[in-house]
């Protein structure tokens, strides 16, 4: 019996390098070239991750693939790793590591689930998202610091070119500790507000109107939500979990579990199966925040629930694509709206002329978010203006992430 060989290590480099640069085709034919008896390269590496975070036992930890390099650090060429002991991968390449090498598995489960935000937004716009400073040749990687301050909260900063998470005592308990990097939520979130910032730079700084802050805040939301979609095995326990109705209590629609609990929030630090107006919520920004994402979890609902057919395909497979189609959906969306100034009105439009532009790949869509806009008081006969930020000053941003607060965006232009 023939025993058949491993690539080298030289060619494994040289596909990796085109596997990372999306350089598909190239790929393809490198394969397609080796000699008889040489096996493809195994190209990324699988990891270990909370799916949720720590509270959420039902899911715990799971393993993962990342399918591009990954470096020691862990790290790539847009992301890096800091504040922790550097780890690097096993003779296989991989970052196997368990929650009882808590430093380990915390550089891990950071580095996995900000490059899975970014690879998820790169897919749907089939092409490479640099950061907000990745311009004129800079190609700087974003700093990831997991046990990056104390306190029950998270922020990006452009200034810094980082993402931080912090570590907080939970009120009430024997000085147990909270850390917000082992949330996939918060994760997400943190990472969203990142690549907002590279597509619309000017939505962050403390001069717009309080929609416009919304709009960030609830991208970092709808980023967690859409992350989950994205991988088939959550979604195959949210179908479980509420046999098929997404207005069922769920994973999906309670955001940051742990943290939330920690804050005296049972449903998590946010629910996006809410029902909320413009007319019934603050200028705040996370509170106004929430009137988007509950519009895109309910078109969510409504587009999944019209492409249910059990009889010949799987739900979880039909949520999926729903899930991938409306975070495309949402991303062109807010791409298309105006560069300063955007209200939900802006992104609703845009996703409706979208929608109807192409009607095959998302059918009846412009209806869903018409009929649940038009109920918010965003579009149609009983719109408002929604509440404003006091003249002469920046809309609230008192119970938003820290990042909406660094005093880094009051002049951001």
């Amino acid at each position: 019996m023939t025993t058949k060989k491993r690539t080298s290590k030289t060619t494994v480099k040289e596909l990796n390098q085109l596997n990372d640069r999306g350089k598909i085709a190239q790929l393809a034919g490198a394969i397609s070239g080796l000699e008889v008896g040489v096996l493809p390269p195994v190209l990324g590496s699988r990891v270990r991750i909370w799916k949720q975070d720590p509270s959420v036992r039902s899911v715990s930890v799971r393993p993962a693939y990342i399918h591009t390099q990954v470096d020691d650090g862990p790290s790539d060429s847009q992301i890096e790793i800091r504040d922790l002991p550097m780890v690097s991968p096993d003779v296989d390449g991989d970052f196997l590591f368990d929650p009882t090498t808590p430093e380990a598995f915390d550089a891990v489960h950071t580095y996995a689930i900000v490059r899975q935000t970014l690879t998820m937004y790169q897919r749907r716009l089939s092409r490479k998202l640099g950061w907000q400073w990745n311009e004129g040749g800079d190609t700087t990687p974003i700093s990831v610091f997991p046990h990056g301050g104390q306190g029950l909260n998270a922020f990006y900063s452009r200034a810094d070119r980082a993402l931080r998470f912090f570590i907080g005592k939970q009120p009430g308990s024997n000085g147990e500790e909270v850390f917000a990097c082992r949330s996939l939520d918060v994760v997400a979130h943190e990472a969203g507000h990142a690549v907002l910032d590279s597509l619309k730079p000017r939505w962050l700084g403390f001069f717009n109107p309080p929609q416009t802050g919304g709009l960030h805040e609830s991208f970092g939301d709808l980023t967690a939500i859409f992350l989950i979609l994205s991988q088939l095995d959550l979604v195959e326990h949210i179908i479980a979990q509420t046999k098929a109705d997404l207005h069922r209590n769920n994973i999906l629609a309670e955001l940051a579990e742990e943290l939330g609990s920690a804050l005296g929030r049972p449903t998590g630090l946010r629910n996006a199966d809410n029902d909320l107006k413009l007319s019934e919520v603050s200028s705040e920004v996370h509170d106004i925040s929430k009137v988007f994402t509950g519009g895109i979890y309910d078109v969510l609902a409504d587009a999944f629930s019209a492409a249910r057919d059990p009889r010949s395909r799987d739900d979880a497979a039909v949520l999926y694509e729903i899930g991938q189609k409306l975070a495309g959906l949402t991303l062109q969306g807010l791409i298309n709206s105006p560069d300063l100034a955007a209200s939900y009105a802006d992104v609703v439009g845009e996703m409706i002329k979208l929608a109807e532009a192409d009607a095959s790949e998302y059918p009846d869509y412009a209806d869903f978010l018409r009929k649940h806009f038009e109920f918010r008081e965003v579009i149609g006969a009983n719109a408002v203006a929604g509440p404003q930020a006091v003249a002469g000053m920046a809309a609230g941003r008192s119970g938003c992430c820290a990042t909406m607060r660094r005093r880094e965006y009051e002049t951001a232009s």
